[in-house]
């Protein structure tokens, strides 16, 4: 396992993406028509319309693996699988292996996310119709490849939650200074009863990067004021103290194998949020973290959130995971010495 601890934010992470054309999407793969056929069968070559607009939709799918399998599962999505997707529109956001609760003696387990433009966009990605979208030249090549090589080391999956809410904001955040001062207790230390409790803190400590993936049931009907807590309240004040929150999302049911099943009294919640290390994300459960930043209105916002929040959740279940966040990187993907003219 990689040390996921890279000097990069979410922030980063752009809040747009933009769907490639979908060209010959839904219809049978060139290469199998009779007007192909009279071109080249073997060649698919593409040109594409403008971005489509739609509602982005997340991808947070299951892998079940082959114990100790994870690093070469990611390899070969990082080596051949990645960079194709990438260029036929999607954008892949991290992944991670589960770390806690920990997977049995002969298998782990790990998520992978991913962004498409829509769930139009996701359809078209499928394979085998993405020959339509980017063609089927070696970068394709190389991404059914290393496929195979990743499901030499899956053995299963639970499935995908298809997603959909709110990236944490990329935005700067000013939090003014309360107009006191203070004056120190010399040889005591802070308590969490105390009735002031101002902060002053050491130097980052270095660590392994985690991820708390966090699966809730709500009331149903709740989730815009459920996410709008955490958005105004909730991230600001873990964000100070240093967490970096991806992003949380309503579990949708579109047109495809779904991991659950919608349900008329509930709603589905998934919140992703980036530790440094295991510690840092004991010191912010909401015991302890009054410590970590002081009990001014910042933090009593964060707890009344989270009180707020409470009588609406039905059920929480939490794995910690460790691993990688992709952000897509630049790809260069060379053209072919190649030159064509429409075939019909």
């Amino acid at each position: 396992m990689r040390d996921a601890n890279y000097p990069v934010a979410v922030t980063a992470l752009t809040t747009a993406v933009f769907c490639v054309g979908l060209l010959a999407a839904g219809t049978s793969a060139p290469e199998t028509s009779a007007h192909a056929g009279q071109a080249d069968a073997r060649r698919v070559a593409v040109r594409n319309e403008r971005p489509r607009p739609g509602q982005e939709v997340l991808v947070l799918r299951h892998q079940q693996l082959s114990k100790g399998a994870h690093e070469a599962y990611y390899r070969s999505s990082l080596a051949g699988v990645w960079p194709w997707y990438e260029k036929i529109g999607t954008r892949i956001v991290g992944q991670w292996l589960v770390i806690d609760p920990p997977g049995d003696a002969s298998s782990d387990h790990a998520y992978r996310l991913a962004r498409y433009a829509s769930f139009e966009h996701w359809r078209a990605t499928r394979d085998p119709a993405n020959v339509g979208l980017g063609g089927n030249g070696p970068d394709r090549e190389k991404s059914l490849e290393s496929g195979r090589d990743r499901s030499g080391v899956q053995t299963g999956s639970k499935g995908a939650y298809f997603l959909q809410g709110e990236f944490a904001p990329t935005r700067p955040l000013y939090m003014p200074a309360v107009s006191e001062q203070y004056a120190l207790v010399a040889g005591e230390a802070a308590s969490a009863a105390d009735a002031l409790i101002a902060v002053r803190n050491g130097a980052a400590q270095q660590g392994t990067e985690i991820v708390e993936l966090r699966y809730q049931r709500i009331d149903k009907g709740t989730f815009e004021r459920f996410v709008a807590d955490t958005r105004d309240a909730i991230w600001p004040w873990e964000e100070k103290l240093g967490a970096r929150p991806i992003g949380q999302w309503r579990v949708i049911h579109p047109d495809a194998p779904n991991r659950t099943k919608p349900d008329p009294a509930f709603d589905e919640v998934v919140t992703l949020t980036r530790y440094a290390s295991r510690e840092h994300r004991l010191a912010l459960q909401p015991d302890r973290a009054v410590l970590a930043g002081g009990n001014g209105p910042d933090w009593r916002a964060w707890r009344d959130a989270l009180a707020a929040q409470a009588p609406l959740t039905r059920a929480t279940e939490i794995e910690v995971m460790q691993g990688d966040m992709y952000l897509s990187p630049p790809v260069f993907l060379p053209p072919l010495n190649e030159k064509y003219r429409l075939a019909r």
